[in-house]
């Protein structure tokens, strides 16, 4: 019986532990694009990497919130404009609420929608190269997947679509999570 009662506790605590975990932080990186809004003041689309850190705090193994930030470096400004306001780069904290659907027992597909905090950094060219930014808030949406591992370890690529009001972008994030 005592046999049979550790073997049935080995089975379930995996489980438990899973749902045990509430907290979480994240590291992530990646590549995405900026794409200017139509008639807007800064001149051309650009490629961009960046990198994030994020806090999620899980309700229930379904239902959470995260908060983050993320900081955009603009590497490609317009190769064939070089004049106007050129995009620099994008800083944006974000809220968002988390819908996560279990695929199986460690994966995870994961909905967010939330609103961004933003700061555009650009150059005007035509101005002898002087600095301006753009503070605003706009709407952030978001879909990705998630691993999660027994350790508490997860890993994650997520796709974010932050709108803001000189531009838009959307970016792909590599992300190495801890659960707590």
């Amino acid at each position: 019986m005592k046999a049979l009662l550790a073997a049935a506790c080995l089975l379930v605590t995996p489980l438990s532990f899973a749902s045990d975990y509430h907290h979480a932080l994240s590291l992530g990186a990646g590549m995405g694009e900026s794409r200017v809004s139509s008639g807007k003041a800064i001149d051309g689309d650009d490629i961009q990497s960046h990198y994030d850190l994020a806090y999620r705090y899980q309700f229930s193994s379904e239902w959470g919130v995260e908060v983050g930030y993320m900081r955009q470096d603009v590497f490609i400004t317009n190769l064939f404009s070089f004049y106007g306001n050129q995009l620099d780069d994008v800083g944006s904290f974000r809220a968002a609420a988390l819908y996560t659907l279990p695929l199986s027992q460690r994966n995870r597909l994961v909905f967010k929608l939330g609103a961004n905090q933003y700061r555009l950094e650009f150059t005007d060219t035509d101005d002898n190269d002087r600095k301006y930014t753009d503070d605003g808030t706009g709407l952030l949406a978001g879909l990705g997947w998630r691993m999660e591992f027994a350790s508490g370890m997860d890993l994650g690529l997520t796709y974010h679509y932050q709108a803001m009001d000189l531009l838009d972008t959307h970016t792909f994030t590599f992300a190495l999570g801890y659960r707590f």
